[in-house]
């Protein structure tokens, strides 16, 4: 949720074509969730021997999936730095994982966001932020722990 008052912060333009077409709200949902990456990485054990892009990995061997270099893919996401809410793929992110492995939270944590969304547009006409933000001092979470706003009423 930070990640998207950040986000509208960095991107003005995009979320001011949010502001005047409601539609775009489950688009800016997928791309913000790409663009945050609330995980960096999740590890994992390979069950049997196998080849991986020209790399071996034995059974046993732990591995990193990097979800934050995954969204950030240009091969996948062209400019994947910034947010396009015309984005056509951007509901391709791995920010919840992929396949068995995909968090189950994957929905809540986007309907909490469309939720937010729909009522911040319906009750403040502005949201401004005040400062840099405050990460979360992690190499696994890749988040927030402060960010100073104003919020101006209709």
């Amino acid at each position: 949720m930070t990640g998207s008052i950040y986000a509208s912060s960095k991107f003005p333009d995009q979320f001011e074509r949010l502001r005047a077409d409601r539609s775009l709200i489950q688009q800016m949902v997928s791309e913000v969730i790409r663009w945050q990456t609330p995980l960096s990485h999740m590890r994992r054990t390979a069950l049997q021997d196998t080849e991986l892009g020209g790399k071996h990995i034995k059974k046993g061997d732990k591995v990193v999936m990097w979800y934050l270099s995954g969204n950030y893919d240009d091969s996948i996401f062209a400019q994947p730095e910034q947010i396009d809410l015309d984005r056509e793929n951007s509901n391709r992110h791995m920010s919840f994982g992929f396949g068995i492995h995909r968090c189950m939270g994957l929905r809540i944590g986007e309907l909490q966001l469309r939720i937010l969304w729909e009522e911040m547009l319906d009750r403040f006409k502005s949201i401004e932020v005040m400062g840099a933000p405050t990460r979360v001092n992690s190499n696994f979470v890749h988040g927030y722990t402060d960010l100073p706003v104003r919020l101006t009423r209709f």
